[in-house]
């Protein structure tokens, strides 16, 4: 009698747990939004900022500087991460960095590139993220508070099989929405604390008057080949239908000579 009575608590706490959950999620949608709208309005603004760089260089530069890119981030060790690169050759040289570094290693590493080129461009995007830091951090306040409840009453249902897989359940799910809330809120805390650089290295306003002319006679050749076999294919296809039209048409012109008959 006193197993069921307790059995009975347990599963009367689990559910009253959830109903209070429950009314948190389902409070009204002008009451959130204010709560929310309050969190911002006190909370210190974070923001993220992404940098884009162009660079004129001659092509035989373009190496020169993606070296000199790629080793100045090496240089700076762990406040620089390397998240893109590329370097191309035809048909103009060129060239793609693209970094995440400290704010104060930002501007080492467009000098780096800079020494033996043009900066062409520069500019700035920068993104407030106050907002999903704050909805990120109330929504991790939340769950914590939640599991904590959960693992409470966990530990009162003792020997009730029926209560423990049911907060069992409860509990990994909740678990499982918590890191990823995590993996969010330190996602946004790196974009705060370190800044995007894209760097775009080009050499197509610095190339000589007669390289695309040089270029052309160069590829004459293949180009040449290139266009005799898209001729031949094409007769190819047209074959088939310029049968078929001299059929019809030799069909019709018969048709119309007996007519006149």
């Amino acid at each position: 009698m006193h197993r069921n009575f307790f059995s009975y608590l347990s599963l009367a706490l689990l559910l009253a747990t959830l109903a209070g959950c429950s009314k948190v999620q389902q409070m009204p949608m002008r009451e959130q939004a204010a709560i929310a709208q309050h969190d911002r309005a006190n909370a210190a603004r974070q923001l993220a900022y992404e940098h884009f760089v162009d660079v004129d260089a001659a092509p035989d530069k373009v190496a020169t500087l993606y070296a000199d890119g790629l080793r100045a981030c090496r240089a700076a060790a762990a406040a620089c991460t390397l998240l893109e690169s590329r370097i191309d050759s035809e048909p103009d040289a060129a060239a793609s960095l693209k970094f995440r570094a400290r704010p104060d290693v930002v501007p080492a590493l467009i000098a780096a590139m800079g020494k033996q080129a043009k900066l062409a461009r520069q500019s700035t995007h920068v993104e407030d993220l106050s907002g999903p830091i704050t909805d990120t951090a109330r929504e991790l306040a939340m769950l914590d508070d939640y599991r904590s409840r959960l693992e409470a009453l966990r530990n009162r249902a003792g020997n009730d099989v029926d209560a423990l897989i049911k907060v069992n359940r409860e509990l990994a799910e909740i678990q499982s929405k918590y890191e990823t809330a995590d993996g969010k809120r330190a996602q946004l805390a790196q974009r705060v604390d370190t800044d995007i650089l894209n760097v775009s290295i080009r050499s197509d306003r610095q190339r000589p008057f007669w390289a695309p002319i040089r270029r052309s006679l160069e590829q004459f050749g293949s180009n040449l080949s290139q266009g005799i076999a898209f001729a031949v294919s094409g007769i190819a296809y047209l074959l088939p239908w310029l049968f078929i039209i001299l059929l019809a048409a030799w069909a019709v012109r018969r048709m119309w000579r007996r007519r006149r008959r």
